[in-house]
């Protein structure tokens, strides 16, 4: 699967050429098995999350264009183009901090699937065709990652967004069998559309659902263009105004060696709590620690949490959550919820009265978070946990990881099981079944079109 620079003299052109070379053929099954589990997941956080309110004015807006019926909006009652859907399938699969995550790529299906499902869609393309170019999408955000994650992240740039322009032009240029040379370009031209800071995680705005929808748009734009002739930089990345430069990154092409001996989609991080990364190892220990123990939280005194220090800032700042975005960003939110309702439901984050609940609030005033060391080998999503009672008796788990975390990784049940509980308010359980034998027999379809006639709201369109 590797590429080596000899004959190729910039890191677009050596990922471009790669992308253009790779073939469903190369592919292990676990590697297909996982792209499809993603495909799946992604499907059911978008179908979801296309009933929230946060992001019905991104479907407003694609209804009011009147475009070329090429692909499907998810839970759509008409067909847009191919790059609108893109915008809003993205939208809607991020739109709940549901989607899966990745330490090096941030969040790619949700970049990634929208922009290969809408133009294989178009282009009439099979279902291996599809599982390819999911693959080359996420491959690439996590080799461009390893340049680049915790640099952005210092910064204020978000990963998903900067990188997704990225991936979503690979699966693109891969759906509609783009040479090496006009790959190289696409990059050159989605690099002009990375960007997204992380403002949010401060002080909330749901502009966040936009970065994954506007980077696959971007993307697939960017393949089109590149298609028609339009031009990029070819030093895009390592350049003296490039991406790496400009994003915190490094300018060095050697850091990059070592990411194309692995295929990064396996290291995926499926979400089982709807909020982000930073809270599922604390809110996973609380959860144990509840099912272990008769915990009454009125009798709590103190819950104390240790955390990696850049966790803190990213998950364990927001006590007083005012939308849903800065719900999904406050641990102290997520374990009040946990206790009060006993779980976390993706569509508590949205009812402001969960937000206003003085019983939750009471309990948000009971934490403490302090920065840990996590133990060498351990991810840096952990968290020690430590509930002091009124009456001294305490309770205390250290959370490796989580379930859903390579560590503790997900089972295909526990993916199908979200994907059913998502699809509960959503459609009928002969429909989901539908969809889900669909995605995971997808390799079979000539064309994916039995799939993508399902995600409307008018199934058989």
């Amino acid at each position: 699967m590797k590429v080596t620079s000899e004959n190729v003299h910039t890191i677009s052109q050596r990922l471009a050429k790669w992308v253009e070379s790779l073939r469903y053929e190369d592919l292990p099954m676990e590697v297909i098995e996982r792209t499809k589990l993603l495909i799946l997941d992604q499907l059911g956080v978008q179908l979801m999350g296309s009933t929230l309110p946060n992001v019905q004015p991104v479907r407003r807006l694609a209804d009011s264009i009147k475009a070329v019926p090429e692909s499907t909006i998810s839970q759509g009652s008409v067909r847009t183009n191919a790059a609108t859907a893109a915008y809003v399938n993205g939208t809607f699969g991020h739109s709940c901090e549901y989607d899966d995550a990745h330490m090096l790529a941030w969040h790619s299906s949700s970049a990634v699937i929208p922009a290969a499902l809408a133009l294989a869609e178009r282009e009439n393309a099979s279902g291996k065709e599809l599982i390819t170019a999911v693959l080359t999408g996420v491959q690439v955000m996590c080799i461009l990652g390893t340049a680049m994650g915790q640099a952005m992240q210092t910064v204020g740039w978000h990963g998903s967004k900067v990188m997704g322009v990225f991936g979503a032009a690979a699966a693109a240029g891969k759906i509609l069998k783009l040479t090496p040379f006009e790959l190289a370009h696409a990059f050159g031209i989605a690099a002009s559309d990375a960007g997204g800071t992380m403002e949010y995680d401060q002080s909330g705005g749901e502009v966040k659902r936009l970065h994954a929808g506007s980077a696959s748009r971007s993307g697939l734009e960017a393949a089109l263009l590149a298609r028609s002739g339009f031009t990029g930089p070819s030093t895009i990345f390592e350049g003296q105004r490039g991406i790496f430069k400009n994003f915190g990154g490094t300018e060095e092409p050697q850091r990059l060696e070592d990411a194309w001996n692995h295929w990064h989609i396996l290291d995926t991080i499926f979400r089982f709590f709807p909020g982000v990364g930073t809270v599922h190892a604390p809110l996973e220990a609380v959860l144990h620690l509840r099912e272990e123990n008769d915990i009454d939280w009125r009798g709590i005194k103190k819950i104390r949490i240790g955390l990696d220090s850049f966790a803190i800032g990213h998950g364990a700042s927001i006590t007083r959550p005012t939308d849903a975005i800065s719900a999904q960003f406050s641990l102290g939110f997520g374990i009040g919820l946990q206790f009060i309702s006993g779980q976390n439901s993706p569509h508590d984050y949205f009812d402001q009265s969960r937000w206003e609940d003085p019983d939750i609030l009471s309990i948000i005033d009971l934490i403490e978070t302090y920065a840990i060391q996590i133990p060498e080998g351990d991810p840096a999503l952990s968290a020690n946990v430590e509930i002091i009672m009124k009456d001294g008796r305490g309770y205390e788990r250290y959370q490796r990881g989580f379930r859903g975390h390579p560590v503790s990784p997900a089972t295909s049940k526990d993916i199908q099981d979200k994907f059913y509980k998502n699809l509960t308010r959503v459609s009928s359980a002969m429909r989901a079944t539908d969809i889900l034998d669909s995605v995971m027999s997808i390799e079979r379809m000539d064309r994916v079109h039995r799939l993508t006639g399902l995600l409307s709201s008018n199934p058989n369109h």
